[in-house]
């Protein structure tokens, strides 16, 4: 094995802004452009992985991969295998915080047109302006960066990155003003309601809150003010503390949609939920008896 591991962060890093600089070479509305772009992406992804441990990285189903990750190699002809690309930005959205399920489907989207572009005839770039994609994949990038404690500066340099941000910072703004409008839109509706379908929905509302068993805290809608419950995603799970008779663990969520069925108000991701300020991440605690918590340890979900 070379002195520097394949699989460790600073190779990666190194590769990721390497790529970024083949991108930036390139003119803005040809193939050769999002092509390097989204190979950089995955390199970034894989760089936050493995900012916490290349173990992450390691393919599971044999142990030589795991062994791999940690620096150990029994037979020199051995072939170390990692995640593929699907299941990299998987890991993303579980372990980075404000990498959302809209993140992961735009990363698979252009990961899609780069498979395409290298493994068929087709071309997964023909026909896809910037306009398209750039600002989204530079917000992207930025997520994936904060985590590491980098900026986008850092990979783009600071002529590109100044650009990347006034673009991110436009989206921000559009985003605002489409929430702003659909709060309009729902308060108007319920407004003009009849006092009996408002009191019907209300109902509604008072049996889906006592229906609730997710990762979910009350508030209220922004724009008629009835109580709702704002749904989120798990983030990790606290050190347990204990009490008297109990063992306490706290669930840490974070904040990705609402919806109120007397107005018809949504918010359905973490950045419109930021913009109304109700994306404050929160807990959600759960008790357990010591002899119930030792013998069987609580439940993990699919996120951890």
């Amino acid at each position: 094995m070379s002195e520097i591991h394949p699989w460790s962060y600073e190779s990666l890093w190194v590769k990721a802004c390497a790529y970024m600089q083949r991108a930036l070479a390139e003119k803005r509305e040809e193939e050769l452009f999002p092509l390097w772009a989204a190979i950089t992406l995955e390199l970034v992804a894989r760089a936050g992985l493995a900012y916490i441990h290349p173990a992450l990285l390691a393919e599971s189903r044999e142990g030589s991969h795991l062994l791999y990750a940690f620096g150990y190699i029994k037979d020199p002809k051995y072939t170390p295998i990692s995640i593929p690309t699907k299941i990299v930005f998987e890991r993303c959205e579980t372990i980075i915080q404000d990498f959302t399920g809209a993140d992961f489907l735009f990363c698979k989207s252009l990961t899609n047109r780069r498979n395409e572009e290298l493994h068929t005839g087709g071309l997964g770039f023909d026909q896809y302006p910037t306009k398209r994609w750039l600002t989204n994949y530079y917000r992207v990038l930025w997520i994936l960066l904060a985590h590491q404690g980098k900026t986008l500066k850092d990979l783009l340099g600071e002529t590109e990155a100044n650009a990347a941000e006034e673009m991110i910072a436009e989206r921000a703004a559009g985003l605002e003003k489409i929430v702003r409008d659909r709060i309009s839109k729902a308060k108007k509706f319920f407004t003009e309601l009849p006092e009996e379908e408002k009191e019907a929905r209300m109902m509604r509302a008072n049996a889906v809150r006592r229906g609730w068993t997710a990762y979910g805290r009350y508030g209220f809608c922004p724009a008629c003010g009835t109580k709702i419950v704002i749904g989120g995603k798990f983030i990790s799970l606290s050190e347990a503390t204990a009490t008297d008779s109990l063992i306490i663990q706290q669930r840490n969520i974070l904040p990705t949609f609402m919806e109120c069925v007397c107005c018809n108000m949504h918010l359905d991701s973490h950045a419109e939920l930021d913009i109304v300020e109700m994306g404050g991440q929160y807990s959600i605690g759960e008790g357990f008896r010591p002899t119930e918590y030792f013998a069987n340890e609580p439940e993990r979900d699919d996120w951890t």
